[in-house]
């Protein structure tokens, strides 16, 4: 009977710590199920999105300032355009700058080669040599060494042509000089007004600086001889020497040219057929280019 009691309670035992351990397995299992991974997908969320949001901060501020800076580009360059178009438009006022341009223009022509018209009209005024001088003879001799009549230059385009001289005058050779843009803004009208001079010689002289179209006090000489004549002085005072042209804004090509020259000349001793004790006159020239072709 104890031998039985014995077994019976061993085995309540048995079934009580069984119990006891099922217990403690069941409380340690929902501290571990819930607690800890939601703690760790909390800090997960966090960390995730914290990040996020400091990178799409500094993204909108990257775009932020870039997008002023375009901006800035932007009206720097208009105003730079704007700018540059302003400067094409202005028509120089010094003196030295107006000789520039038309140097400019002429040095164009030369290496541009454009085709164009040239008439050179010279005239004998106001001759004065005594009754002799009145002779249609004497006349027409003076008048041809003097240079007297017309002519007229075709040059084709891309040919070279010494019918434009490459002026190098300078400041000191002008006593006036203006410019001014045409009605439509696309051409400089210019007029420049050379010092007056005595004996201008052919490489010498600001008149010859952008012309050849006159003949100085050597070719004349020449020229009455080629006649048959003489004169023991010829002095040439230059009274008028002035340019016209219209020049592109653009490229600078010539629209337009022409210039006016008057020199008042005195022979003393002229000898045809007779002996002149003085004659006088004026030279009149006038130079002009028409129908330019770049």
């Amino acid at each position: 009977m104890k031998k039985v009691l014995t077994s019976v309670l061993a085995l309540l035992m048995a079934a009580i710590m069984v119990l006891t351990f099922a217990a403690c397995g069941g409380n340690d299992e929902p501290e571990t199920t819930t607690e800890a991974p939601v703690a760790q997908s909390t800090d997960a969320v966090d960390a995730t999105e914290a990040p996020s949001e400091v990178e799409s901060t500094e993204a909108a501020s990257e775009a932020e300032s870039t997008e002023p800076a375009s901006e800035v580009e932007s009206t720097e360059a208009a105003s730079e355009a704007e700018s540059t178009e302003a400067e094409e438009v202005v028509a120089p006022t010094a003196k030295a700058d107006i000789v520039a341009l038309y140097n400019e223009a002429t040095a164009y022509a030369k290496s541009a080669k454009p085709g164009f018209k040239k008439t050179v009209t010279t005239e004998l005024q106001n001759l004065d040599m005594g009754a002799i001088g009145k002779l249609d003879m004497v006349r027409d001799a003076v008048g041809s060494f003097l240079g007297e009549g017309t002519e007229t230059a075709t040059a084709a385009k891309g040919k070279a042509s010494d019918e434009i001289v490459k002026s190098t005058l300078s400041a000191a050779d002008v006593t006036a000089a203006t410019c001014k843009l045409s009605a439509d803004g696309k051409y400089y009208e210019v007029e420049i007004t050379v010092k007056n001079e005595t004996n201008p010689l052919k490489g010498k002289s600001a008149l010859n600086k952008f012309t050849n179209d006159y003949k100085d006090i050597n070719e004349m000489h020449e020229g009455l001889a080629s006649e048959g004549a003489s004169a023991e002085t010829i002095t040439c005072t230059v009274k008028t020497a002035t340019i016209k042209a219209k020049i592109a804004v653009a490229d600078k090509s010539f629209s337009a040219l022409d210039y006016t020259i008057k020199i008042d000349t005195v022979l003393t001793k002229v000898h045809y057929i007779l002996t002149i004790k003085q004659g006088a006159g004026v030279i009149y020239t006038t130079a002009k280019f028409a129908n330019f072709a770049y």
